[in-house]
């Protein structure tokens, strides 16, 4: 800061004496008033962002110190330049070389534009300095260093000999060039005194060293009145304008538009920078620490969820050890009686009876069969958990257990489709309890089809069976650690064309006791056997309606593991 109000101090001074130097009565020749006359329409530019010389603000209105001296000449000559805008100082150069514009408000003059303007004498010097974190004193500190300059404005011409020194960064206004040396991404900029204190102060931007430039030997920023090549009278008019103006006005200029203030350290544009770092890092340890709360507490709801399902298992183990176990004792006591039974009607039907008398006994050994089937069904129910385990083809089984009921398709007409894959593994099973399982699943069919032969349905039952890959993450779930996602599997498939399942019936159908035949025709516990005898197996079977949109019936699916196929 003690740089800057040194430099400030020298420039206030020059103004002082360059207006004592060229103060003049503003007197306008014959044909200067003619000219004028000639020429109604003068386009004039300024640049929309060279702060604090001249520059757009937000309503559109330019302002700054050369459009303070242009309202001035404006003044004193009683005209009105026609303002022409355009986006940047390129374009405006360009277009003042081509003819399209008049006069440039302000321009640094130097040999390439002398080709093409005529210079007023420079109204505004500001002196050059190097912007840095790092404070450069000499040419070799800048060496192969990242020095930035704005395109196309007079430092960029005069950098632009040191190129084979330092690595140019060409910006497209001050402050982006001030802003990128704040923050590290060039290490120096080099621009003038008041560009560089308008925008500290207005950025509040601190921690900022500021050094004459001395790769440029120097050099000011000289700024003039550009006029076109060939209106040399359009210069010396202006000129003595120039000249008329004092040297009160022209410092009152300087203090409006050029203001050094200190900049307190939570207005630093690093402070704003570091503290932003800061809290982005503590945002981001508060996101995980709310991300790893809601994981653990969606590890421990799984878990939770897990022990309850368990829990609900072990209820169901225990049910149904304890239904076993009443079945067991209920079989055996009723099973000495009915066969005392059978023999007292086997020996009354030896008899001559009338017509009567032996419908009632065929009732009754109707009544006896039945009974017998449930005592079968609660012993099988009941019986201890051992395989007579012997290697085979499950495809075996399957043919077995149709040729065994094959008279009953026959006798419902129903249609059979097998579909059996010759190319299935050997697995380690008890025909007999397999057996078992098939027999009383191609019996169920058949009885279904049989209840829904007035539908439009054809009685038909299809039995595949092929090796497949296991995909539906549920069946996973609910196989409860029997197989894993992508395991290779044997799968047994029979599909009937029967009266289907209501939604209460597809989740309790494995339950012991539950049916859904009419009351006397089921003991509602051959498919919890057949479950039993498939977990035995370490197997799994489900029961669902029929994918198919137009086909009512059931689908039944058997899955056994592949040998070497091991869970993980």
């Amino acid at each position: 800061m003690l740089y800057l109000k040194l430099y400030l101090k020298i420039l206030f001074a020059s103004l002082f004496l360059l207006n004592l130097c060229f103060a003049q009565e503003l007197r306008l020749t014959e044909e200067e008033k003619n000219w004028l006359s000639n020429h109604p329409i003068i386009h004039i530019a300024h640049d929309k962002n060279f702060p604090p010389y001249e520059w757009e603000n937000d309503a559109g209105i330019y302002q700054g110190i050369s459009i303070e001296y242009i309202q001035r000449i404006e003044k004193k000559l009683n005209i009105k330049f026609k303002q022409i805008k355009q986006k940047n100082w390129s374009k405006i150069l360009q277009e003042f070389k081509d003819g399209k514009i008049d006069v440039l408000s302000a321009i640094a003059k130097d040999e390439k534009r002398e080709k093409f303007t005529l210079f007023t004498k420079s109204h505004i010097k500001v002196q050059g300095i190097i912007v840095s974190v790092k404070e450069y004193k000499a040419l070799n500190e800048l060496v192969g260093e990242r020095v930035g300059v704005v395109n196309d404005y007079y430092w960029d011409d005069l950098l632009s000999e040191y190129n084979d020194e330092v690595e140019i960064v060409r910006v497209s206004n001050t402050q982006v060039g001030i802003e990128m040396v704040a923050i590290g991404a060039i290490d120096a900029m080099v621009s003038d005194l008041a560009s560089v204190t308008h925008i500290v102060y207005k950025e509040s931007i601190s921690g900022l060293q500021f050094v004459p430039v001395p790769i440029l030997q120097e050099k000011k920023l000289e700024l003039s009145i550009g006029i076109r090549k060939d209106w040399p009278l359009l210069q010396s008019i202006i000129q003595k304008a120039l000249n008329d103006i004092s040297s009160q006005e022209k410092e009152a200029i300087y203090k409006k538009w050029i203001k050094v203030q200190k900049v307190s350290f939570w207005q630093d544009t690093r402070f704003q920078y570091n503290v932003s770092i800061l809290g982005l890092i503590l945002l981001v340890i508060f996101l995980l620490i709310i991300t790893w709360n809601r994981l653990l507490k969606s590890q421990v709801a799984s878990r939770s969820k897990q022990l309850e399902k368990a829990n609900l298992q072990l209820i169901r183990a225990e049910k149904m050890e304890s239904i076993g176990r009443l079945s067991a004792g209920v079989a055996h006591e009723v099973k000495n009686p009915l066969a005392i039974l059978q023999m007292s009607v086997d020996y009354l039907k030896g008899e001559d009876n009338d017509e009567t008398t032996k419908t009632i006994l065929d009732d009754m050994d109707d009544a006896i069969v039945r009974a017998d089937r449930v005592i079968k069904g609660l012993l099988d129910f009941s019986r201890e958990k051992e395989l007579q385990v012997t290697k085979g083809n499950i495809n075996d089984v399957i043919e077995q257990s149709l040729k065994l009921i094959e008279h009953e398709f026959k006798q419902r007409n129903i249609q059979l489709t097998t579909d059996l894959s010759e190319t299935l593994p050997d697995l380690d099973m008890d025909r007999n309890r397999l057996q078992q399982v098939f027999i009383n699943l191609f019996m169920n069919a058949a009885q279904a089809i049989g209840a829904a032969s007035q539908t439009k349905n054809n009685a038909h039952i299809i039995v595949n069976s092929n090796l497949a890959q296991l995909e539906d993450q549920t069946l996973i779930e609910k196989s409860e650690g029997l197989f894993r996602l992508n395991q290779n599997v044997i799968l047994i498939s029979i599909l009937d064309t029967g009266t289907g399942l209501d939604k209460k019936s597809e989740k309790e159908v494995f339950e012991p006791f539950f049916t859904t035949k009419p009351l006397g025709e089921g003991t509602g516990l051959g498919l919890s056997v057949s479950k039993t005898i498939i977990g035995l197996h370490h197997g799994m079977i489900t029961m669902n309606n029929r994918s198919d949109i137009e086909i009512t019936g059931v689908e039944v699916k058997l899955y056994f593991a592949v040998k070497g196929e091991k869970k993980q």
